[in-house]
C-alpha cells in the first residue's frame, strides 16, 4: 500500500457511518495472536451503547465482512493474525456468510441466543468445511446448549461474572474437553492474574490497552544505548558517527539489520552492513526505528506479535497520516504528529517522569506540549488517536473532527486503518 492514502479510496469510504475496532487477544506468553473486530456506530445518539450489550448481529457482522474484504483487506486490518468476528442467526444463515475465509477468522456465537435446528445443523455444517466457532460471553458453568456448544473450538468466559473458585474448575473440563479459553473483559491486573492462574489460554480487555499496565522489564542496556543513538541522531551527525554508535551494541546492530532487510526487502540482496542498512534507511527512518525500537522487550519476540509496538506504531502512522490532511503541505508538522504519536507511550512504558525523558532525548517543543498538555492541533489528535483506540468512543472521535478540520469520521475510520495495514507491512519479519 503507497505511503499516502489515494483520495479516491477515501471518497469511496465518505459515507461510512460505522468505525471498525480492534481488540488484542493476547496468548499465555503475552503475545499479539489475534484481533476481535468490534463494530460501532458513528453515531453519537447510539455510540456510548454499554459494552455489555451485544448490537445487532447480521448488522454489524454485515459491515464488518464488508469494510474488511471488500474496501480494507484481510491483511490490512488483521496484519496476518486471526479476526474474531460476532455472527447472528440471519448472517450464519445467509450464503454469503462463505464469503468469509475460515483460515482467518473465529465466529463468536452468543451462549444465550435461541438456536432452532436448522440454525445447529448449519453450525454443525460449518463447522465440518473449516469454520472454527467460540461461545461467547459466558457468564455459566454450564452451557444454554450443548449440540451448539459441541461444534465450538474455543469459549470466552466474561470475567466479571466469575470467580477464581469456579473458573479454575471450568477451564479445566473445557481443556479436557478439548476446547481453548478466552478470558475477555479483563480489565485489572488483578484479573489478569487470576484468569492466568485458572489456565485461561488466550485473553481480551481494557488492562491491554492500557500502556502502564503493559510496560515491560526491558534489557538496561540495549534501552541506553537506545537513548543515545536518539540523543546523537538529534545533533544530526555524520553517517560515519551514527555507524560507530550503532555497532557499540551488538543487539542494536542485529535489530537494524534485521529491520532493515525486512522493510526494504527489494533492494536488500545479499548480505548487508551496518553502513548499507543506514544507507538504505537513512537517519530520519532510523530515528522513528529507535523510538520503536524503546517499546520492545528483550526476549526477542517478533515485533508484528507485540501488542503495545503494534499500538504504538499504528497510532503514530495515524496522527501522521491525519497531519497530512489537515495540512497537506506541511512536512515538519506531520513529522511533528508521528514523533507525537511515537512518544506518548514512552514515559509509562519506561516509567520515566515525561519532562525529564523528553529533554533527554530533545524532542521538539510542539512535540513535547502536545504529549504532556493535549494542547493544540497537535494535542488534539493524540486525543482522537487515544480514541480511535477504545471502541466504545466513536462519539469523541466525531466531536474531536468538528475541531478538526477537513477530517470526518470516515475519513478518520480510513486512516486508522491504513496505519495498521502500514504498520503490519513494517513488522512483518
Amino acid at each position: 500500500m503507497n505511503d499516502m492514502i489515494h483520495d479516491a479510496a477515501a471518497l469511496s469510504l465518505i459515507a461510512m457511518t460505522s468505525y471498525l475496532g480492534r481488540q488484542p487477544l493476547l496468548d499465555r506468553q503475552g503475545q499479539l495472536v489475534a484481533y476481535e473486530l468490534l463494530f460501532r456506530p458513528f453515531d453519537t445518539d447510539h455510540a456510548e451503547a454499554d459494552d455489555s450489550v451485544p448490537m445487532d448481529g447480521i448488522r454489524a457482522t454485515a459491515d464488518i465482512v464488508v469494510e474488511t474484504l471488500g474496501e480494507l483487506g484481510i491483511e490490512n486490518v488483521l496484519g496476518g493474525h486471526t479476526g474474531y468476528i460476532n455472527a447472528g442467526r440471519d448472517w450464519l444463515m445467509n450464503e454469503m456468510f462463505t464469503l468469509l475465509p475460515p483460515a482467518h477468522f473465529v465466529i463468536e456465537i452468543l451462549d444465550t441466543v435461541q438456536h432452532d435446528a436448522q440454525l445447529v445443523q448449519r453450525i454443525q455444517t460449518l463447522s465440518r468445511t473449516g469454520y472454527c466457532f467460540a461461545i461467547d460471553d459466558m457468564r455459566e458453568t454450564n452451557p444454554a446448549r450443548t449440540d451448539v456448544f459441541d461444534c465450538a473450538a474455543l469459549v470466552k468466559v466474561n470475567v466479571p461474572h466469575w470467580t477464581p473458585d469456579r473458573l479454575t474448575p471450568f477451564v479445566a473440563a473445557m481443556h479436557r474437553a478439548g476446547k481453548r479459553v478466552v478470558a475477555e473483559k479483563v480489565n485489572t491486573p488483578d484479573e489478569y492474574r487470576w484468569t492466568y492462574d485458572a489456565g485461561c489460554d488466550l485473553f481480551q480487555g481494557y488492562y491491554f490497552a492500557h500502556p502502564h499496565l503493559l510496560a515491560v522489564r526491558r534489557i538496561p542496556p540495549l534501552r541506553q544505548a537506545l537513548v543515545q543513538l536518539l540523543v546523537l541522531l538529534s545533533a544530526e551527525p555524520p553517517l560515519p558517527s551514527v555507524e560507530d554508535e550503532v555497532k557499540r551494541n551488538p543487539a542494536l546492530t542485529m535489530q537494524l539489520l534485521r529491520f532493515a532487510s525486512s522493510a526494504h526487502h527489494a533492494l536488500a540482496r545479499g548480505r548487508l552492513s551496518v553502513r548499507d542498512a543506514l544507507e538504505m534507511v537513512g537517519t530520519d527512518w532510523l530515528r522513528r526505528w529507535a523510538l520503536l525500537a524503546l517499546y520492545t522487550d528483550g526476549n526477542n519476540r517478533a515485533v508484528a506479535s507485540n501488542a503495545l509496538v503494534q499500538l504504538v506504531g499504528t497510532r503514530a502512522r495515524f496522527m501522521e497520516l491525519a497531519a497530512r490532511r489537515i495540512r497537506p503541505h506541511d512536512e515538519e508538522f506531520a513529522d511533528n504528529a508521528f514523533m507525537t504519536g511515537m512518544a506518548s507511550l514512552l514515559p509509562a512504558v519506561l516509567q520515566r517522569n515525561p519532562a525529564h525523558l523528553f529533554a533527554e532525548l530533545r524532542l521538539a517543543q510542539a512535540v513535547r506540549e502536545s504529549i504532556e498538555t493535549r494542547a493544540g492541533v497537535l494535542g488534539q489528535l493524540l486525543v482522537c488517536a487515544e480514541a480511535m483506540e477504545n471502541p466504545t468512543s466513536a462519539a469523541a472521535v466525531t466531536d474531536l473532527c468538528r475541531e478538526l478540520a477537513p477530517l470526518n469520521a470516515a475519513a478518520v475510520s480510513l486512516l486508522s486503518a491504513a496505519a495498521a495495514n502500514w504498520m503490519a507491512d513494517r513488522t512483518r519479519f
